[in-house]
């Protein structure tokens, strides 16, 4: 009898994490797998997409290491797509989706692209795009004129089988960020990210029968793609959102019966003030995780109180990945200064604190977060030198100040570049602990603290206020709190009350730009 001879290459290949989340979607059958609108695709819907979105691609060439640039809004196609890219083993490339058209161009020609997908919803700023990229094939995610529709494209082809799958060697992403610090990098992740994100969905457990994810990030930023991949291979329904507005999503909470959600702080507390809360709450919340930057502890116990004990923060990069946890239990009410925290480390994480001499032990002492794990980064693509200086032996540098209790909880002071110098002896104000202690006082909703020039002590402490609505914060009494509190060093020199802070596209303050906007007020002589 014949018997039949596996492939020695084909024997090598490394599993390839889309394999496991197509047999979760065989799995899933007609049950629900993304929610967007009206819409609903079933899990056989969805699994039959990504092959045919597969099969499209590799007969335009596109094969493992070949780069897709995504240039996409939130869309269930979209999500498909990406799983389609992985599936033969392509480098998916998320472009940033606010940065002007020179900026982008640069940025595609940098990303070395075999394939460039637009969203026609991204209007002529993406259709210029198009035509300016240099680029083998442009296709939109729809009909738009002069441009081939891959989803036309995809509707004629035949179905790749999961034996087709690249080899999971290949899968890389390249994720755009540039923080408040500069330009767009494009951070390089190949499989151990999707290890880690498949481990985390193996490690989901909820109460509810029909659990329910709502993305309100982007789908081509970390925290939204890893939240939607971890939620499909956990067997979930991903419950989709074009943009975030807080009433949609008060709406979709209640009419979808959401059980967990994925948010920035912003986001969070455009959710908390907006008027029309319902009486009866959210029942089946069991999760709010909130991503890319702190959350006030003043705000926390707002949203405790609101939700009930369903607070879940995780500290992560998109050059470390998920460091560290607060879980839903740790948001205790009557332990507040843990609300001040980031949590502990992940298992698998190693955190190291490290200042100029070194690294640092003592409880209470700040020093610059230093990450080990499977979840970091392998570098910036085509970028040795930035490498270098964020990749030191196996550690990963994160930027972040910090300090840890006894208990081994870490707490975020700011980033190394926001450290404000100042005073007789040159010290360090961190200032995320004197935006967090703002928050706290009477009438004020935000704050953000500057460091601005100083003839006498080099830098001087500029706060930023944002008013609670109707209020008129006094700022003479702010600044007598802040010294009664954090001392002297700490005083603010002066202020500016605003309607809104400068947000970046993930939800973090953008200081750089509030710098800016500072120097550039005119001054009275």
């Amino acid at each position: 009898m014949a018997v039949a001879l596996k492939n020695s290459s084909e024997e090598s290949k490394s599993a390839n994490y889309t394999v496991q989340l197509l047999d979760k979607l065989a799995a899933g059958g007609q049950r629900d797998a993304i929610v967007h609108g009206v819409r609903r695709i079933s899990c056989l819907e969805a699994r039959s997409t990504i092959l045919r979105f597969a099969r499209t691609l590799s007969e335009n060439g596109v094969g493992e290491g070949d780069g897709v640039g995504l240039f996409v809004v939130n869309r269930p196609e979209a999500l498909l797509l990406e799983i389609a890219v992985h599936f033969v083993g392509g480098r998916l490339v998320f472009v940033p989706p606010s940065r002007g058209s020179s900026e982008l161009g640069a940025f595609i020609e940098r990303a070395d692209l075999k394939m460039l997908v637009f969203d026609p919803a991204l209007g002529e700023r993406a259709a210029e795009l198009a035509k300016e990229a240099q680029v083998a094939a442009v296709f939109s995610l729809g009909a738009s004129d002069g441009v081939p529709d891959f989803l036309c494209a995809a509707s004629r082809r035949a179905e790749l089988i999961p034996a087709d799958a690249g080899d999971g060697s290949a899968v890389c992403t390249l994720l755009y960020t540039g923080g408040t610090t500069g330009s767009p990098k494009m951070v390089t992740h190949r499989s151990q990210l999707y290890d880690g994100v498949a481990a985390i969905a193996a490690g989901r457990r909820w109460a509810s029968p029909d659990p329910r994810s709502l993305i309100c990030t982007l789908l081509t930023h970390m925290s939204g793609h890893m939240v939607s991949l971890a939620t499909i291979l956990a067997g979930e329904v991903v419950v989709l959102i074009d943009d975030f507005d807080a009433e949609v999503v008060l709406s979709v909470l209640a009419a979808e019966k959401v059980t967990t959600m994925v948010v920035t702080p912003p986001m969070l507390y455009g959710i908390l003030d907006h008027p029309d809360w319902p009486a009866a709450g959210f029942p089946h919340i069991e999760s709010i995780t909130y991503v890319a930057a702190p959350v006030a502890p003043s705000r926390l116990h707002q949203a405790i109180d609101r939700f009930g004990p369903v607070m879940h923060q995780y500290y992560a990069s998109s050059e470390q990945g998920a460091m560290t946890e607060l879980r839903p239990e740790e948001h205790d009410l009557s332990r507040p200064h843990v609300l001040g925290s980031c949590g502990r480390p992940l298992p698998g994480v190693e955190i190291d604190l490290r200042d100029e001499n070194g690294p640092v032990t003592a409880t209470g002492q700040v020093g610059e977060v230093y990450v080990r794990s499977g979840m970091v980064m392998e570098g910036y693509w085509q970028q040795p030198e930035l490498t270098g200086e964020v990749l030191v032996g196996e550690w990963s540098r994160t930027g972040d100040l910090a300090y840890r209790d006894d208990e081994g909880y870490l707490y975020i002071v700011g980033r190394a570049k926001d450290v404000i110098v100042t005073g007789a002896r040159s010290s360090n104000v961190y200032s995320r602990l004197l935006d967090d202690f703002l928050c706290t006082l009477p009438g004020i909703s935000q704050a953000a603290a500057v460091g601005i020039p100083d003839a006498s002590y080099g830098e001087a402490v500029h706060v930023f206020l944002v008013p609670v609505r109707g209020a008129n914060p006094d700022v003479d009494e702010v600044r007598d709190r802040v010294v009664e509190e954090l001392g002297d060093l700490y005083e603010p020199k002066s202020f500016s009350v605003v309607g809104a802070l400068p947000r970046t596209t993930v939800g973090k303050i953008d200081k750089m730009a509030l710098r800016a906007s500072y120097l550039a007020e005119p001054k009275l002589a």
